[in-house]
């Protein structure tokens, strides 16, 4: 009944804001409901109440991190990238992103922006994206519920200096998929950066899962970069292998040294790998080459997270059977490893995207063949359809090396942050609005 008296009064017009005796359902003043309805029952109020109103979450960065522990995000990634593999029948489903360039106005009388360019990968402008993922749980796989939404992130070069704010701001959204309604809205630059990571630690336990016995005395760790994405891939890699000692390498020395000044003073995760805190922690610019190629002679693993577009390191420094995660570089124009580093490596990418970026250019032979060192997606190394190590163990080649090349997916944006909205209702944080 009432939702034939919704469709009269849209079809009619007949709307206007309740008046001021008009028994509220929740914080909203202005209210827009049928005006014959000026003093409903209780009743009718529920009735219209459950019509009208929709309860969304809004979780902020710091209810995020209280959600998402560096353990969480690993399994929750672990399950969202084995849904995306070749055959894909893993329950993924990932639409081509929307992209809208942006260009600061002009600065002065005269002066014009940019020209608009054609997509995210053609230039080095700022973009906001919009990126839709669902999950459809295999037949096979119980207790699992379809989950839709999608994310929004941004690339502002000025934020850090003009506003003080994240290069890369991103917000996600579930929908509940029965209803089509929004129901959670979460901040998403610490889950992005989470759940980026705990796909190089997924990458890095498989490629080392073959010399578990060379481990246990631990292992080095070399990261490239010493902002949010570093400081998360020192955090989740020390979740699946034993680290002793780390190299923070960065443009600037000042902000190594303050990353390495806040992992020296955090307390022992239980949940690491290593029975110690980590207290071997140095800091090397990347501007000095000597330091630099003796940091990555020493690395078991290396962790590019950088925008840059001139490789970090030369590929003859490698020593053998070290492990590569690069996630910095997402365009052609981008390249954080060099082809000398790609050549002795077992390649593992996050999606086939992966292989449109800088650092893979030379894997593409004419007529579009890849090379054999291109293992596969790591969906199916999770699922064990594929094994990463095998020909870097093969001593009858020139592999040696490995490289997980990941760019993101929308897929680990929603498993995440639909992880999170769980955590967030069992510990009842975050605000709930009535739509």
């Amino acid at each position: 009944a009432c939702s034939a008296l919704q469709q009269k009064h849209v079809h009619s017009k007949e709307w206007e804001r309740a008046p001021d005796n008009f028994p509220s359902f929740g914080s909203t003043s202005s209210q827009i409901l049928p005006n014959q309805h000026k003093h409903p029952d209780h009743h009718h109020q529920q009735m219209i109440r459950r019509t009208l109103f929709n309860n969304m979450l809004i979780l902020s960065e710091v209810d995020v991190r209280r959600c998402f522990p560096v353990t969480a995000a690993i399994a929750a990634n672990r399950k969202a990238l084995a849904s995306l593999r070749n055959n894909e029948d893993g329950g993924a489903m990932v639409p081509t992103r929307i992209g809208l360039p942006y260009h600061a106005p002009a600065n002065s009388v005269g002066e014009k922006s940019a020209a608009t360019p054609a997509s995210p990968s053609s230039s080095p402008a700022d973009w906001s994206l919009f990126k839709p993922a669902a999950y459809y749980p295999p037949t096979q796989q119980t207790g699992d519920e379809i989950l839709m939404g999608m994310k929004l992130v941004s690339t502002r070069g000025n934020n850090p200096a003009k506003f003080n704010k994240p290069t890369v701001p991103a917000t996600t959204l579930l929908v509940n998929a029965e209803t089509g309604e929004v129901s959670a809205v979460v901040s998403a630059t610490y889950l992005t950066a989470a759940r980026t990571a705990a796909g190089s630690a997924l990458a890095t336990e498989m490629a080392l899962s073959r010399h578990r016995d060379n481990m246990a005395d631990g292992l080095t760790l070399v990261v490239f970069g010493a902002g949010l994405q570093a400081e998360l891939h020192v955090k989740c890699i020390q979740c699946v292998v034993n680290i002793n000692k780390l190299v923070i390498v960065n443009r600037s020395i000042d902000k190594a040294e303050r990353l390495k000044e806040m992992l020296l003073n955090e307390e022992h995760n239980p949940d690491s790998k290593s029975q110690t805190p980590l207290t071997d922690i140095s800091t090397a610019l990347l501007s000095e080459e000597a330091e630099v190629n003796d940091a990555v002679r020493s690395a078991d693993i290396i962790a590019t997270t950088t925008n840059t577009c001139t490789p970090l390191f030369c590929g003859e420094w490698l020593k053998p059977g070290c492990h590569i995660n690069g996630v910095g570089s997402y365009t052609p124009l981008m390249q954080e490893v060099d082809s000398a580093s790609v050549k002795r490596c077992e390649v593992l990418i996050d999606t086939k995207e992966a292989l449109d970026v800088g650092d893979l250019s030379c894997l593409k032979h004419e007529g579009g063949a890849m090379p054999s060192s291109l293992v596969g997606l790591i969906g199916d190394a999770i699922v064990g359809n594929i094994e990463l190590g095998r020909m870097r163990d093969d001593k009858s080649n020139k592999i040696d090396c490995t490289f997980f090349k990941s760019v993101g997916t929308a897929i680990q944006d929603l498993i995440s942050t639909h992880l999170v909205v769980e955590n967030a209702k069992k510990i009842k944080i975050g605000t709930t609005v009535e739509m």
